[in-house]
C-alpha cells in the first residue's frame, strides 16, 4: 500500500470506517506561507486586553483574528451607528489589530439574543395571565407595533411571542404563540426590533409581506455600515485592500431563530413566496439569500471593498457546500468542527461512531454488516465489527469515522461527492476557500475525568497540565489542518479557560491586568505553552521564501522499528489490527530552492491515552507518547551531500539525525516520532528545480503564449488540451435508442467520460470507446461513477467492471507506453438526466478522469534563469496545459495537481 493512497478517500456518504483514512488519500508539498496563512484566532478579549494580545499573537505568527460585529450592536434611533460603547470596544480591538498586521474576520450575525437594533421597555400587566395563554392585557400599549414587539425572558428569542394586536381600549394585546410560562401581575419587559424576523415575501392568501424586504434590506445596510466602520477605523479607504474579510453568518444550529419568523409564531405563518436571489440556472429561496446579495454587495465597486473575502458561516455544521455551488463573489465557505475528549465507559467513544445503524468500510473496501430488509444503506444493529477504543483527537474529522469528513473538500481529486473537492470551481477557474473560523480540541473532557483524579483546577500542576496538552493539541491542528489545505484554522479562542479552549492561560490575563495592560517581560512569562510552540513553528518557517510551485516530495517507504498496534482488530482479513504507523503522519513544507522542513508524528487516537503509568497523574509526561524510531525514505529530494536535522517546537531543540542512505533522488532517515509534529529539516547540496512566474496569455492570431522560468538548467516537457488531464484526445461516444446496442442515433467525438448530472434524460444506451495509454507500469483501479447494474468496461477485451457485480471498481495490471482499447458501456433506464464518470488511478496516478490517449506535447531544453516561450496553436477555452521540469533526476509540475484551476484558460 503506498503512502499517500487515493483509495482511501472512496467511502460513500453515508458509510463509515475505522480502517480507511481519507488524510492518508494525498500529499502536498507547500511552501512556507502555508504555515503563516493557516494561523487564525477568535479575538474574544477585552479592550483594555486587546493590544497586549494582539502584540504576542503577532509574534507568534498570527495573521487572522475573528471578531463578530452583530447587527444587534447598532441603535434603534439611528441603526446606521453602533451602539457608543459598543463603537469605542470595536475600535480598540480594530486598532489593534491592524497595529500588529492581524487581518480581521468580521462575523455578520443576527444571533436571536439580540438581533438587530431593539428598544425595550417596561409595562405593567393588568392581571396575570396564566402558562400558555395567548393574550395579555397591559396598562399601556403606546410604543407597542405588532409585529415588531413582544415579551422579554420568555425565551432565548429577544421577543417571544411577539405582540400580533393590541385592542387600544382595554390594553389586550395577542399574542403569536402560547406563553412558555406564567407571568404574575406587575412590571413585564418589552422589545422592540427594528425588523421582524425573515419570512415570506407573499402571504398564502396573496397578501404582500413587505416586512420581508424591509429586513432584507436592513441587512444590507448593516453590512455597508459595518464595512465603512471597519475600513474607517483600519484607515484602508483608499488602500488596495480593505485589510478585512467578511463571514456571513454563524452556526445555523444556535441562535438562528432570526432566519425563520415562524420560530416565533404558533401555529406557523403560511406563504406562498419567499426571498429568491437567482444567478445563471442556480437560485436560492428563503433566509440564505443574505449570502449571494452580500457577496454582490461587496464585489460592487461602487461600495469601494477591493480584497474583502465573503465566507460562508450558514455552512459552518453542515457538509453540503461546496465550490460548484459557489455565489458569485463568494471567496469559499466554513466549517466549525469541533472535537474533543470524551470520558465514558462504552467500547468506543461516542462521538467517533454514534450511529450504529450505518455501515462500516473494513480493511478490504467492502460494507461491513447485514442490510436491513429492503435498505439500501441501513444495517442491523451489531451487525458489523467495531473495535474497541478511544476516538478522540483534533484530526478525528480528517478520518472515516465521520461520514461528512472535510477532507471531502479538501482533497486535490473527486470523490464520490462530484462537487466536492479543493479545485471545485462554477466553472469560472476560482475554486473556493475552505475556512474553519471555529475549532478546537476542548479539554473540558479530559478535565472532568481529571478531577476524579484528584487533580482540580485549584491543583498547583493543573495549568500547566491542561496548556501542555493544549499545545500538542493546538500544535497538530494548526500543522494537519492547513497542509491538508484549510485556508485559515480559526482557533476558539484566545480566551476560553485553562480547562477548556483557552489558547492563551489565565493566569496571563490576570497578569495582564495586574500590570494595568501593558506587556511586561513578566506578564509575557505567561503567555503559555501553546503560543511558544506555535511561535517556535513560525520561527522555524520564517525564512521561507515564496515558491509558487514547491517541489513534490515522496514517502517511498515508512516502518516503525518496532511496529506497535493501537485498535485490535478481530482476527479476520477483514478487520485486522491497525498499527501506529497506519497513523503516520508526513507534512513537507519547502523552505527554498534546496531546503524542506517536513513535520512528522504519529496521529494518535486517543490524544489523551497514558504512556507512563509511574508518572504522576498531573504529570503531562504520563500523557506523552515515547519516541517512536521510523525509518522513513523520501524521494525527489537530492540526499547526496545533504544535512539533515530535527527540530521540535515544544522544546524549541534542535538535534541531529543520521542519514541511513542516500541517492541523487531520494533519502532515508531515522526519525524518533512522538505524538506531535516534529520538523525533519533538509539542505540539500544544491538547488532542485523550480518554476518561476508561469503565465498563459492568448494572442491577436489565436495561438496561447505560455511563458515560465526555472532556476536550473533541465529539460520540460509541454502538454496541452481537456482540463484537467491537459493532454489531447478522445473517445468515439455512440448512443443507441434501445438496451441491446442495435439501432444507433449517432456518434461523435468527446474528449472524456464526464456526465456529473448531465447525460441526457432519455432511455437507451451508450458506449465510449478508445486507446489510453498509461504513465506508470503498476496495477491501475478504475472506478464508474454512475447507477449499479448499468455499467461494463473492457480494457483490451478483459472485463474490468461487470454489471451488477457490486463496487463499480475493478482493477487492470497496465505497462507504461502501451496502447490498450477501452471499452465502456452504460444503459440508462430512466427518462431523467443521469451521472456517468469514469476514474482511473495507480499507486503513482492519484485519481483522475479516465484520459484519452495523447501524442502531442513539446519538449523543450531550458537554462537557468532565462524566460522560456512555448506558442500553443490551438488551445481551447477551458483547456489547460501542463509544465514537468526535470533537472538531474528531480521533477517540478505546474500545476502540482492534474484539477488545479491554473494554467487554463477559463470563460
Amino acid at each position: 500500500m503506498p503512502y499517500a493512497d487515493w483509495i482511501q478517500q472512496e467511502i460513500d456518504f453515508g458509510t463509515h470506517s475505522f480502517y480507511y483514512s481519507p488524510w492518508r488519500a494525498y500529499m502536498d508539498t507547500w511552501d512556507a506561507n502555508r504555515w503563516r496563512e493557516t494561523l487564525g484566532i477568535v479575538f474574544n478579549v477585552s479592550p483594555d486586553e486587546a493590544d497586549a494580545t494582539a502584540q504576542l499573537l503577532s509574534e507568534a505568527g498570527f495573521g487572522t483574528a475573528r471578531v463578530e460585529i452583530n447587527w444587534g450592536n447598532y441603535t434603534y434611533d439611528d441603526p446606521s451607528k453602533l451602539d457608543p460603547a459598543r463603537e469605542q470596544q470595536f475600535t480598540t480591538i480594530l486598532q489593534a489589530l491592524k497595529k500588529h498586521n492581524i487581518r480581521p474576520l468580521i462575523l455578520l450575525n443576527a444571533n436571536s439574543g439580540n438581533p438587530v437594533p431593539t428598544k425595550g421597555w417596561k409595562v405593567q400587566l393588568v392581571k396575570a395571565a396564566p402558562k400558555d395563554s395567548t393574550e395579555i392585557q397591559v396598562d399601556n400599549i403606546n410604543g407597542i407595533v405588532p409585529g415588531y414587539t413582544g415579551l422579554k425572558g420568555m425565551a432565548y428569542q429577544t421577543m417571544y411571542p411577539v405582540i400580533t394586536g393590541c385592542d387600544p381600549a382595554t390594553g389586550i394585546c395577542q399574542l403569536s404563540a402560547p406563553l412558555p410560562k406564567a407571568l404574575s401581575a406587575g412590571a413585564i419587559e418589552l422589545n422592540k426590533l427594528i425588523v421582524q424576523p425573515i419570512g415570506g415575501t407573499v402571504f398564502a392568501d396573496g397578501t404582500p409581506n413587505p416586512a420581508a424586504q424591509e429586513t432584507l434590506d436592513g441587512w444590507l445596510a448593516y453590512v455597508k455600515n459595518t464595512a465603512s466602520f471597519v475600513k474607517r477605523v483600519m484607515n484602508t479607504g483608499n488602500s488596495a485592500d480593505a485589510g478585512f474579510d467578511m463571514e456571513v453568518w454563524n452556526e445555523m444550529t444556535f441562535g438562528s431563530h432570526f432566519l425563520d419568523i415562524n420560530n416565533y409564531y404558533s401555529p406557523k405563518l403560511e406563504f406562498s413566496q419567499y426571498h429568491t436571489f437567482k444567478q445563471g440556472d442556480r437560485e436560492i429561496k428563503g433566509s440564505e439569500v443574505l449570502l449571494p446579495h452580500t457577496a454582490a454587495l461587496v464585489a460592487d465597486s461602487k461600495n469601494n471593498l477591493p480584497g474583502v473575502r465573503v465566507i460562508s458561516g450558514f455552512s459552518n455544521q453542515r457538509p453540503w457546500d461546496n465550490g460548484v455551488e459557489q455565489w458569485s463573489g463568494q471567496s469559499g465557505f466554513s466549517r466549525h468542527y469541533y472535537t474533543g475528549y470524551m470520558d465514558n465507559n462504552s467500547l468506543i467513544n461516542p462521538q467517533a461512531y454514534s450511529k450504529k445503524d450505518e455501515p462500516t468500510l473494513n480493511a478490504l473496501g467492502t460494507m461491513d454488516g447485514t442490510l436491513k430488509p429492503n435498505s439500501a444503506n441501513k444495517i442491523v444493529p451489531g451487525s458489523n465489527f467495531v473495535p474497541s477504543h478511544i476516538a478522540s483527537f483534533p484530526e478525528y474529522w480528517f478520518s472515516g469515522y465521520k461520514t461528512e469528513n472535510v477532507v471531502r473538500d479538501l482533497q486535490p481529486f473527486p470523490n464520490s461527492f462530484p462537487m466536492h473537492f479543493r479545485y471545485a470551481n462554477p466553472g469560472n477557474g476560482k475554486q473556493a476557500e475552505v475556512w474553519m473560523t471555529e475549532g478546537n480540541f476542548d479539554r473540558q473532557g479530559w478535565s472532568k475525568a481529571l478531577q476524579s483524579l484528584g487533580v482540580s483546577s485549584i491543583h498547583p500542576g493543573y495549568a500547566g497540565l491542561m496548556h501542555s496538552m493544549g499545545a500538542k493539541t493546538t500544535l497538530r491542528s494548526f500543522a494537519f489542518f492547513g497542509h491538508k489545505g484549510i485556508e485559515t484554522y480559526t482557533i476558539y479562542a484566545a480566551k476560553g479557560g485553562d480547562g477548556s479552549l483557552g489558547v492563551i492561560p489565565e493566569a496571563f490575563f490576570t497578569a495582564l491586568a495586574e500590570a494595568k495592560y501593558v506587556l511586561t517581560d513578566s506578564v509575557r512569562a505567561k503567555a503559555g505553552a501553546q503560543l511558544a510552540a506555535i511561535a517556535n513553528v513560525t520561527k522555524l518557517m520564517q525564512p521561507g521564501v515564496d515558491i509558487e510551485n514547491p517541489r513534490p516530495l515522496k514517502v517511498e517507504e515508512w516502518t516503525q522499528k518496532n511496529p506497535k498496534v493501537v485498535v485490535k482488530g478481530n482476527g479476520t482479513k477483514e478487520n485486522p489490527d491497525i498499527y501506529m504507523s497506519q497513523d503516520f503522519a508526513v507534512l513537507p513544507y519547502q523552505l527554498d530552492a534546496g531546503k524542506f522542513a517536513i513535520g512528522y508524528y504519529v496521529v494518535t487516537r486517543d490524544v489523551a491515552q497514558v504512556w507512563d503509568t509511574t508518572k504522576n497523574v498531573s504529570d503531562p509526561a504520563r500523557y506523552a507518547l515515547p519516541p517512536q524510531a521510523f525509518t522513513l525514505t523520501l524521494s525527489n529530494v537530492n540526499g547526496k551531500g545533504a544535512r539533515v536535522q530535527s527540530y521540535d517546537p515544544i522544546t524549541g531543540t534542535t538535534s541531529g539525525l543520521g542519514i541511513v542512505k542516500s541517492t541523487d533522488t531520494t533519502i532515508t532517515v531515522q526519525v524518533d516520532a512522538v505524538d506531535y509534529p516534529r520538523f525533519l529539516l533538509i539542505d540539500e547540496a544544491a538547488e532542485g528545480p523550480v518554476i518561476s512566474s508561469p503565465v498563459m496569455k492568448k494572442n491577436a492570431n489565436g495561438s496561447t503564449e505560455l511563458t515560465f522560468v526555472s532556476n536550473v538548467d533541465g529539460t520540460a516537457k509541454i502538454t496541452w488540451g481537456t482540463y484537467p488531464y491537459r493532454q489531447k484526445g478522445s473517445f468515439k461516444e455512440e448512443y443507441y435508442q434501445d438496451a441491446a446496442f442495435q439501432k444507433k442515433v449517432y456518434e461523435r467525438r468527446v474528449s472524456n467520460i464526464n456526465y456529473n448530472g448531465d447525460l441526457p434524460p432519455k432511455t437507451g444506451s451508450y458506449r465510449w470507446a478508445g486507446t489510453v495509454i498509461p504513465q506508470f507500469s503498476e496495477r491501475y483501479t478504475f472506478l464508474a461513477q454512475s447507477g449499479a447494474c448499468n455499467n461494463e468496461l473492457t480494457i483490451n477485451g478483459k472485463n474490468v467492471i461487470n454489471p451488477c457485480a457490486g463496487l463499480l471498481r475493478g482493477d487492470a495490471d497496465l505497462k507504461a507506453g502501451e496502447a490498450y482499447d477501452l471499452n465502456h458501456q452504460y444503459v440508462s433506464r430512466y427518462n431523467s438526466a443521469q451521472t456517468v464518470m469514469l476514474y482511473w488511478g495507480s499507486e503513482s496516478q492519484p485519481k483522475q478522469l479516465v484520459a484519452p490517449a495523447s501524442s502531442q506535447g513539446k519538449t523543450v531544453a531550458v537554462k537557468k534563469n532565462e524566460k522560456v516561450t512555448v506558442t500553443i496553436p490551438d488551445l481551447l477555452v477551458g483547456e489547460g496545459v501542463k509544465i514537468s521540469l526535470e533537472a538531474k533526476g528531480l521533477t517540478t509540475r505546474y500545476p502540482r495537481w492534474d484539477y488545479d484551476v491554473r494554467g487554463v484558460l477559463w470563460p
